[in-house]
């Protein structure tokens, strides 16, 4: 190795270390373990797809907390998300060092995964108020169904991103949390340009 009389490196010595490495065959993993594919697939295995739908829209729009995720009615019968949860094997309880497979579901990737059909459901459905919308944003009405948890996985145009942002800015600052910053490193992780 080369030896150099400087206690902080420049750009020229930095250069004459680099012609000792070759990583041309280098190749990056992620460590993102979330797949639409494996949870589709693990959706489906559970045999209840359309009411985990209806959670994800219950969810999406109404919102949960504290591990209550409430009800919704279909085709005239209720069904508690809890135990549809725990019926899909939907892991609930993990925290947030929990490593998960990318075929394990949880309300979260639930809610992601049907980001599209959240979405269609609120533009079908112009009276429905996603929470999110409603409690955190400005109301602007362009953007009341682009603006629900996990649309960050779904939106592409910039106004339509820098309304969630902002949205979820004023989210973290009322509630003292950091959702903000997840949303930011989901869309640059989907290569979306931030600001």
């Amino acid at each position: 190795m080369t030896e150099f009389d400087k206690q902080y490196f420049g750009i020229i010595e930095q250069k004459e270390i680099s012609k000792h490495f070759d990583i041309t065959d280098l190749k990056l993993i992620s460590t993102d373990t979330y797949s639409d594919n494996e949870i589709w697939k693990s959706i489906q295995a559970t045999g209840r797809a359309e009411l985990l739908l209806c959670a994800a829209i219950q969810m999406c729009i109404v919102g949960f907390g504290n591990k209550t995720y409430g009800s919704f009615k279909f085709h005239g019968e209720e069904y508690d998300i809890a135990t549809l949860f725990k019926e899909s094997d939907v892991k609930c309880d993990l925290s947030l060092a929990s490593k998960i497979g990318p075929n394990e579901l949880t309300p979260r990737r639930i809610q992601r995964f049907f980001r599209f059909q959240v979405y269609r459901f609120l533009e079908v459905n112009k009276s429905v108020l996603p929470y999110l919308w409603r409690k955190y944003s400005n109301r602007d009405v362009r953007f009341r169904s682009t603006t629900f948890p996990g649309a960050e996985s779904l939106l592409t145009e910039k106004e339509e991103i820098d309304y969630l942002l902002s949205t979820y800015q004023f989210l973290d600052e009322r509630n003292n949390t950091k959702i903000h910053e997840r949303i930011c490193r989901v869309l640059e992780a989907r290569g979306l340009k931030l600001l």
